[in-house]
């Protein structure tokens, strides 16, 4: 796998102090698939060593995109559209935000996002119900 973990904020922290948290992150994905990844400390709001994160991610293969199979997307971020308090058969839906992985995401299609509703049962086991629910509108961004 093609992974890098961004150490972000090291201008919050004294030197010793990135240190610590760079031997932390090493000791953390000890025995993962993370294992060995380059870490990368970074100040994303002062721009020190973004030149260095970019130029790594540049060296990264784009995988092959897949558009013939049904889509699959991770959701990054999203937010309801409704105002609070509003009545069950007002409700007008929200808003995800994120990468499409595979196939190609149409207006008007059904889609079923997961884990969905997530409840424990009795016996405290998670159980997830899917939601079902029709796409109204899509926006790109353009880059």
């Amino acid at each position: 796998k093609n992974l890098i973990i961004v150490q972000n904020k090291i201008d919050l922290v004294s030197e010793s102090g990135a240190f610590r948290h760079c031997r932390d992150i090493k000791k953390f994905i000890e025995n993962t698939c993370a294992d060995g990844s380059p870490i990368i400390p970074i100040s994303a709001q002062l721009g020190y060593n973004v030149d260095v994160l970019v130029e790594y991610l540049t060296t990264i293969p784009i995988p092959p995109r897949r558009f013939a199979v049904p889509p699959r997307m991770v959701v990054i971020r999203s937010f309801d559209v409704n105002q609070a308090g509003t009545e069950p058969m007002d409700l007008r839906g929200g808003v995800a935000g994120g990468s499409i992985l595979e196939g190609v995401l149409r207006k008007g299609q059904e889609i079923e996002i997961r884990p969905g509703i997530v409840t424990r049962t009795s016996e405290r086991n998670v159980v997830g119900v899917p939601i079902r629910t029709r796409i109204v509108s899509l926006f790109a961004e353009g880059n």
